[in-house]
């Protein structure tokens, strides 16, 4: 076999994944015064650099639908992606571009329309905030509106996986072979990482239903409170887990894609079916149990 012809572990990556990275910008509604910072230290006989005041120029209320989404988004963007290396790059299956980007568009549109929303009240929140800070209002504290909605973006930026095949400098090549090396090395370990990853929340997920249906106690009688409840999320959990799957393959591994079928039958049943029925509780949560056993094998 001509051994140059075998792709390498990084080019076999390349093709079926991606390195993508989500930079979400917003104005914080916040201000540090130096002015009171100076004072309360000083009526305090505190040094200088012993605390500081942020003042919060806004009321919460009216940033709060778009920290909300930041923070869906956010979430939503860390599930349906792995850990790659360091910095907040992380990787997925190229075969699930095209949902992340539909996904990654409705929250660009949800984000959208609540920075809209709150840019036409944002004039009535500094009214008001004259008179809620009182001594403490600075007109320089507050961007105009046109210079605000530049402060407000989601963006997500894709790249390549790097192979040690474009790894292309002006060195000897001794040097160049150990660096390509190095990269084969890195690529390795992080793709092992990032599969471990994607274990480890099956791992996680199966552990906590199989103790939840096993600590499940239903009411015995008027009065009587069930022990061990648990929340319609963790079925709920299991079938966004069996959804997000194939997005976190980014090796084609026969086996995961085997462990997205079997955690199917944890997803039929909603939770207040097993609430009801003991017996179907108790077989799920062996499957559960089964799952967890088998996945711990994997991580070992």
């Amino acid at each position: 076999m001509n051994m140059m012809n075998t792709p390498s572990a990084s080019a076999t990556l390349a093709t079926r994944a991606m390195l993508v990275s989500l930079s979400i910008s917003q104005w914080s509604g916040r201000r540090l015064d130096r002015e009171v910072t100076d004072e309360v230290n000083s009526s305090h006989n505190a040094a200088n650099d012993a605390g500081r005041y942020n003042k919060l120029l806004l009321p919460k209320e009216a940033l709060k639908d778009i920290v909300s989404i930041v923070s869906e988004t956010r979430t939503g963007f860390t599930e349906r992606t792995l850990p790659w290396m360091d910095g907040g790059t992380r990787i997925m299956a190229a075969d699930a571009y095209m949902a992340h980007s539909s996904w990654l568009n409705k929250q660009q549109a949800k984000f959208n329309a609540a920075v809209d929303d709150f840019l036409l009240s944002y004039p009535a929140h500094v009214n008001a905030a004259r008179a809620r800070l009182s001594g403490m209002f600075k007109d320089e504290d507050y961007p105009d509106v046109s210079d605000l909605r530049a402060k407000f973006g989601i963006e997500i930026k894709i790249l390549p996986v790097p192979t040690s095949e474009d790894f292309r400098v002006d060195i000897s090549d001794a040097q160049a072979i150990f660096l390509r090396n190095e990269i084969e090395r890195n690529v390795t370990e992080a793709t092992r990482l990032a599969v471990r990853d994607v274990y480890g929340r099956i791992a996680e997920a199966t552990k906590r239903m199989a103790e939840k249906l096993k600590a499940y106690k239903p009411a015995t009688g008027t009065g009587n409170r069930a022990e061990g409840v648990f929340r319609d999320s963790l079925v709920e959990n299991i079938r966004d887990l069996i959804g997000l799957l194939p997005g976190l393959n980014i090796t084609g591994d026969p086996e995961l894609a085997k462990m997205a079928d079997a955690l199917k039958p944890l997803a039929v049943h909603d939770a207040s079916t097993l609430r009801e029925d003991a017996t179907l509780r108790t077989s799920v949560a062996e499957e559960a149990a089964a799952i967890f056993a088998n996945v711990s094998d994997y991580m070992s």
